[in-house]
């Protein structure tokens, strides 16, 4: 079953890859050190962002914060500024064994006993700061601490990517099997590497086929996948009672051919590293 449900995962990729044409580029988490702003204060109990974006006149940006101690909480949240209007909007407690995650800007996961969402809706273009108070089970303030927030209207990292002259979203069949790949990025983001992938063969049963990315310049010249096999003769299972035999298997190929184009680019304000996936599709059938 577990082949089964990767063969139906398979074909359900390439559905949507041939069916969608004009859909947003799909976001994926930071390959990368610094994945958000997010610190701890150990000392006091505190994980929170340094800093923060947040679009012009959206009524449901939020910056969290986590509380580490039991029993601590965030008392008030003030902005620098009344063109910045922020707000407690959702808590969650968590007792006995009970426990949220928060996670650092290195990636490293640090287990909180509270989770506070700041809804944060700005008026106008500008850069303010959210002071925000942590008090204890003894109504005692233990900090105070500040995140830098950045308001502006919102635009996509990546202007545009395109593939052999034509404009490409995050699905792109092609009949293109080489071509020039040019990405051109928004304002506030610098381009930091461009990665091409293509998947191997699975060996075994156990195998899921994996990428394997090579990095290339902007403006390159790159060939796409030509092979569309994903696994040759990978069995789920047999049976053998003495009298009678058989074996089940599966020989998989994807309809098209499959590039992936990794895009990293830095948030220059907050100074994260994130990635963009484009899927070009050879159509050579």
């Amino acid at each position: 079953m577990k082949l089964a449900r990767r063969i139906m995962a398979c074909a359900l990729a390439v559905a949507v890859a041939i069916s969608t044409f004009a859909v947003a580029p799909m976001n994926t988490e930071a390959a990368a050190p610094k994945q958000n702003t997010y610190v701890l204060d150990s000392k006091k109990g505190v994980c929170y962002p340094t800093k923060a974006r947040v679009g012009l006149m959206q009524k449901f940006d939020t910056v969290d914060v986590y509380l580490v101690n039991e029993g601590d909480y965030i008392a008030s949240v003030k902005s620098s500024s009344t063109n910045l209007v922020a707000k407690l909007t959702r808590k969650a407690v968590y007792t006995g064994s009970q426990y949220t995650m928060g996670t650092l800007s290195d990636g490293t996961n640090v287990k909180c006993k509270a989770n506070y969402d700041i809804t944060c809706f700005a008026k106008k273009k500008g850069t303010y700061t959210l002071t925000v108070t942590v008090k204890n089970a003894k109504k005692k303030t233990t900090c105070k601490k500040k995140i830098k927030v950045y308001a502006e209207e919102y635009s996509a990292p990546i202007n545009t990517f395109k593939y052999a002259g034509k404009l490409c979203s995050s699905y792109t069949l092609t009949n293109k099997k080489s071509g020039k790949i040019n990405v051109k990025l928004n304002k506030g983001f610098k381009l930091q590497k461009i990665e091409v992938g293509t998947y191997a063969a699975a060996k075994t049963k156990e195998d899921s086929p994996e990428p394997v990315f090579k990095k290339v310049k902007n403006n390159s010249k790159i060939s796409l996948a030509t092979s569309t096999k994903y696994a040759s003769d990978v069995y789920e299972y047999s049976y053998d009672d003495g009298d009678y035999s058989y074996e089940s298997g599966y020989d998989v190929e994807y309809l098209y051919p499959i590039t992936i184009i990794r895009i990293t680019y830095k948030d220059t304000k907050l100074g994260t590293l994130q990635t963009t996936e484009y899927e070009l599709f050879y159509q050579n059938k």
